[in-house]
C-alpha cells in the first residue's frame, strides 16, 4: 500500500479498502492491484457495486481501530 500516497488504503485479511472520503482520485493504486479491481465509483461493474457500500463500511472501521 505504499503506492498511496495520502495512506487510503486499508487492509483487512485478503482484501483492502480504499476510503473514498480520503482518496485524491489519484490513480496510482489502479495498477498496482493484482485482480484489477480498483474502478473509479461511476465505472464499477453492475455486478461489484455492492462493493462500494462495503469499501466505505470497512475502510472507515479499519481506519477507526474497528
Amino acid at each position: 500500500m505504499t503506492v498511496c500516497p495520502v495512506d487510503c488504503i486499508y487492509e483487512a485479511g485478503d482484501m483492502v479498502f480504499i476510503n473514498p472520503d480520503e482518496c485524491i482520485d489519484c490513480g496510482l493504486c489502479e495498477p498496482e492491484c493484482p485482480v484489477t479491481a480498483i474502478f473509479v465509483d461511476t465505472d464499477v461493474p453492475p455486478d461489484w457495486k455492492s462493493y462500494i457500500e462495503k469499501n466505505k463500511t470497512e475502510s472507515e472501521r479499519i481506519r477507526d481501530g474497528g
